[in-house]
């Protein structure tokens, strides 16, 4: 992912009211938990013509690709871009066509140290707690807990 498609703040009024309520990890900083069915996500057989759909919907620039329960991949506006630009029909194509499979996985019980290193390279942080995907964090989310901290 590139650092111009971090994902926009994503605050929900869950978010606000869990906020004193705490897992001592990396599951404190997950704005929209997969678990809670809030992480909005995209299959690999789906349209980019939809991902792109879901985005703008959700004002995200970024979404998870699912197959089940499984993380295969992640979409963000960039790779539409570059996948479609010079021929729009590309938009037809499956979202497997233009994700990204290499993942920055990290383990959610992690210092929040280690998510410092994925977003120096532009990426967002793909929490997990074993094989099981439990949310995305990216570094407006990490401000968002430091703040929050703050009181």
């Amino acid at each position: 992912m590139d650092a111009a498609d971090e994902q926009r703040p994503s605050e929900t009024p869950s978010m606000q009211a869990d906020a004193a309520s705490s897992h001592g990890d990396l599951r404190d900083l997950i704005p929209r938990p997969f678990a809670d069915r809030d992480t909005v996500i995209v299959a690999p057989a789906e349209s980019l013509n939809t991902a792109w759909q879901r985005m703008r919907e959700h004002d995200i620039s970024q979404l998870p690709v699912m197959d089940g329960e499984r993380i295969v991949g992640m979409l963000d506006e960039s790779d539409v871009l570059l996948h479609v630009y010079g021929d729009e029909a590309r938009f037809a194509d499956p979202v497997s066509a233009a994700m990204v499979a290499r993942l920055d996985k990290v383990d959610v019980h992690a210092p929040i140290e280690a998510l410092l290193p994925v977003f120096d390279r532009g990426h967002v942080a793909i929490v997990m707690d074993g094989q099981s995907f439990l949310g995305l964090i990216t570094r407006i989310d990490l401000l968002n807990y430091l703040r929050r901290r703050m009181g």
